[in-house]
């Protein structure tokens, strides 16, 4: 009797060992937080508390979906560098698709949202907004700005482009448009999204009469000290601007005679590639007419290289073809690539 209840006894203590563990397996696992406003996470990984990317981590994004003229999903992949698998991944919905919807940091992705859209109509209902979100890598995500709204009347406080500082300390944005009195670019401090800078196009036009016209987005350089962009009329760039951020100053450069849309700025260098001369119609039969008028007068196409420091121009290339692009693009700060009639590529390197 005493064996059989020794054995009864060991038989409960194992089960009841394993009920334990079982138990302490379930419970103790540590929950994985779930993404805001039911975006559906793909897989996950246990982050940083921050949400931030390891050192060993990239992030990219993909359409997913588009809905309308400018609604849709996108995917956030978070891969491995070295093998480009993927770590982890989130879907936003309701974002603003444009000609750059997104911008991935290291610690953060930003992106416009827009609510209650109706993709039917251009024109959207009472209750429409636009707001700037703020995600961290494990797929939580917060408004951080109200960027436009239909109230009775279409309301816009800021366009839906923007450019965010490396360091993510500072964001850019442009207020109004061109012919409105408080028509300007604004910096705002990340954190607390107060107006830390603000360079107003009535004044810079009054001083600087013949730029005038609508702000530019070029980029931040890399370490987020300064800001360049550019002040353009249709195809042809009437001004840069460069924004330091150190002592909160807007220095203002006039551009050369050639200076396009297309001219790529190295905003390291101050070097440009500019095309005197060049015209832009945006018509493919009046562009040949115009050719073939340059051609029997005789007319080629010039490539230079402008400084916009030192204000020094030196002429890299030459065609007897008339209103030619060379599709000027920079490979490194002292490489240039570009094309010749031909369709061979060229690269002029700096010496200095």
């Amino acid at each position: 009797m005493n064996k059989k209840t020794l054995i009864l006894s060991i038989i409960v203590i194992a089960l009841f060992a394993t009920v334990a563990s079982w138990v302490y397996f379930v419970f103790s696992k540590k929950p994985v937080s779930q993404p805001v406003d039911n975006q559906k996470q793909v897989t996950q990984k246990e982050l940083p508390p921050n949400g931030c990317l390891e050192e060993n981590e990239i992030a990219g994004y993909n359409i997913k979906e588009k809905t309308g003229e400018n609604g849709g999903i996108l995917a956030i992949d978070v891969k491995n560098k070295l093998d480009k698998k993927s770590i982890q991944s989130f879907e936003i919905k309701n974002v603003r698709i444009n000609y750059r919807p997104i911008e991935t940091h290291k610690c953060g992705v930003y992106i416009v949202r827009q609510f209650n859209y109706n993709p039917n109509t251009p024109k959207q209902s009472i209750g429409y907004k636009e707001e700037l979100w703020r995600y961290v890598y494990n797929g939580v995500g917060e408004n951080i700005l109200l960027l436009a709204e239909k109230q009775n009347e279409f309301i816009s406080y800021f366009a839906s482009d923007f450019r965010v500082s490396p360091s993510e300390k500072y964001i850019i944005l442009e207020k109004g448009y061109l012919g409105k009195d408080d028509y300007a670019l604004v910096i705002k401090d990340l954190k607390t999204m107060e107006d830390v800078f603000v360079l107003s196009a009535k004044s810079t036009f009054a001083q600087y009469p013949n730029m005038a016209g609508s702000f530019g987005f070029d980029k931040w350089t890399d370490d987020s000290r300064y800001f360049w962009g550019d002040i353009f009329d249709g195809a042809y760039v009437n001004g840069y601007f460069r924004i330091d951020t150190q002592n909160w100053k807007a220095d203002i450069f006039e551009s050369p005679d050639g200076a396009m849309g297309g001219s790529p700025l190295n905003i390291n260098t101050g070097y440009l590639p500019i095309q005197p001369g060049q015209v832009w119609t945006g018509d493919y039969e009046i562009t040949q007419e115009l050719k073939e008028q340059h051609k029997r007068e005789g007319k080629k196409s010039f490539l230079y290289l402008y400084n916009l420091f030192t204000k020094e121009k030196k002429l890299i290339e030459t065609t007897n073809e008339p209103i030619f692009w060379f599709k000027p693009e920079w490979l490194s700060d002292t490489e240039l690539q570009y094309e010749l009639p031909s369709g061979e590529k060229k690269i002029y390197k700096i010496n200095e």
